[in-house]
């Protein structure tokens, strides 16, 4: 009985207990706003490099047929710190886009890769990005 009242009465140690029960949800927490983060960011970047290649379709000769589209997106994104592969990015001319006829559009479908997956189970496994402009002259 000794023994329980002064096992009862000791607190040395709980700091460390408590620790251990709060630091995985912490963590998790913690890594769990920096992915989101980068997520945002990611769709950031992808929406930004699909309006900048619709609207080089639309106003220069450099994106003037669908490779030079694709390399337009592809560099873009690299020196925005993503990469995309050609098979993400889909363009057209010359069609009617946001009641806008005549006009360019550009779509990415990037997949997304996370450590957090497992865990956080609404992580987006993609993201798209679609952008029109209207072409000029």
């Amino acid at each position: 009985m000794r023994l329980w009242a002064r096992l009862a009465g000791d607190r040395e140690g709980a700091t460390l207990v408590e620790f251990a029960l709060v630091a995985p949800v912490f963590v998790a927490m913690l890594f769990g706003v920096i992915e989101s983060g980068r997520l945002f960011w990611v769709k950031q970047t992808l929406d930004e490099v699909a309006y900048s290649t619709a609207r080089c379709m639309s106003v220069s000769s450099t994106c003037d047929d669908e490779t030079k589209r694709e390399d337009f997106a592809v560099d873009r994104a690299a020196a925005l710190g993503i990469t995309i592969a050609l098979e993400e990015i889909s363009t057209d001319t010359d069609v009617t886009c946001k009641s806008v006829a005549g006009s360019n559009e550009v779509r990415i479908d990037h997949p997304v890769t996370s450590a957090m997956t497992g865990l956080i189970p609404v992580l987006p496994q993609s993201l798209s990005a679609e952008a029109c402009f209207p072409k000029l002259g």
